[in-house]
Parts: structure tokens; sequence; C-alpha cells
């Protein structure tokens, strides 16, 4: 029995004695090896007193994956004078060594060698982080609500410009406490002309901070919305 590499070519040689035969040109070998079945040629080369066989890495001719340590039939087959002959039978054990191979990969030969390494983890192994995502509930409010917050924060806007040093052209006027003479017969428009001398001149805002005044006053009137205005400016 011999051991074959699949893996590797191989070279067979055979010593051969030639009687009767003329001319040894003429004569034809095979060696033949099967495979579960499948007979597989392969020829050879005939010489005076030799025949060569140069035999191919098997796993690069058989389709079927070859196993460590299976056992495979081969002889020799000689064609002479018409003639069929087979002077050498023997049983091949088959060898599947490991063979690991290392590629470069060279994009740029003036630039320096880089290696690509692949690790493989086995699922056991694996932890999957998962980051969780906190949502924020959500918050109904009623229009009153919402007008009051929205008027507070233009109320801090406007109470933190005042702290900071702007040069402007027109001097904004010190607020006045309103007179009492005046009280009695304010109007809507004179709400508004507080808030202008105040330094609230957008008319925007200052319709947003009235009606804002209303809703925290519960009423309409002039005199006691004003009083509701004065305290949001003064915040």
């Amino acid at each position: 029995m011999l051991k074959l590499n699949v893996n590797q070519e191989k070279q067979l040689n055979f010593e051969m004695q030639f009687e009767g035969i003329q001319e040894v040109e003429k004569v034809s070998s095979f060696l033949r090896i099967e495979i579960e079945g499948i007979e597989y040629g392969f020829p050879a080369q005939v010489k005076q007193e030799s025949v060569t066989v140069d035999l191919p890495a098997l796993k690069t001719v058989v389709a079927k994956k070859l196993k460590e340590g299976d056992e495979v039939s081969a002889k020799l087959e000689v064609v002479a004078n018409n003639q069929h002959l087979t002077p050498w039978k023997d049983t091949f054990k088959l060898s599947y060594p490991l063979v690991v191979e290392a590629k470069i990969i060279d994009e740029d030969s003036d630039s320096t060698p880089t290696f690509k390494t692949k690790l493989v983890t086995k699922e056991s192994e694996v932890k999957e982080i998962v980051k969780e995502e906190k949502v924020s509930p959500v918050i109904m409010e009623t229009e009153a609500e919402m007008t009051k917050r929205i008027v507070h924060k233009i109320a801090e806007k406007l109470k933190s410009r005042s702290k900071k040093i702007v040069k402007e052209e027109k001097v904004i006027e010190p607020i006045k406490e309103v007179k009492k003479i005046d009280i009695k017969n304010i109007t809507e428009e004179d709400v508004y002309n507080y808030m202008t001398r105040a330094g609230t001149r957008k008319k925007e805002v200052q319709k947003l901070i009235y009606e804002q005044a209303e809703v925290e006053a519960g009423s309409s009137i002039p005199v006691k919305v004003l009083k509701h205005v004065v305290n949001v400016l003064k915040k």
C-alpha cells in the first residue's frame, strides 16, 4: 500500500522489461485510479526499460471531497500488440494534510505591505450591547398654559438683555408708575403705550403679554389687565 498526498503532484516510476515486442515506442500505458466507482486514467511515458507517470494533485482532478485515510485501488495498464496487460496493481491510502496559506496584499508596490486579519468568534462568546433610549413623555398643556410659558420665556429674554451694555441711538425711558388720576380712565391703548415706554416695542410681543395678562386677571378691563402687565415686565 502506497501513501498519496492529494495536495501534491507525484511522479511514479516503474521498471519494465518488454519481451516479444520489437517497437517499444508503439506501446501505450495508463495509470488508472478508481474512486467510488469512477475510474480516472492518467497517461504514462513508456521508455525501453521503464514507465513514468506524472500524477497531478488528485484534489484538482476529483470533484468529490477526498478524506484523510481513504483507500483507492490503482493499476498500471499497458497496451502492446493490441493486447491489454496489467503488470501492476496496488492500493493508495490518501493523505490530506492541513495546509495554511498566508498572502500579502500589496496594493501599492511603493507602500508598506498591509495584512488583513479576520477574527472568528463563537456565538456563545459574543455579547451584544444594547443601547436603551429613553423616550420623554408627551406633556399636554392648555392654550392658557402655553401662552403663559411663552410670555415667561420672552420676559426672561428681555431681563437678560437688560443686563448687557448695548449701544443704541434711542434712549429707553425708565418705567414710571401710573398716576392714580389716570387709572380710572385708562384704555387698552394706554396699556400698549406703557409697554412701549417700558422697552417692549414689538407689537407681537405686546399682544402676547396683553392676552396673558387678561387670562391672569380674568377680565378684559384695561385697569385690571395693566396690573398683571406690570408684574410680567418686572419679572
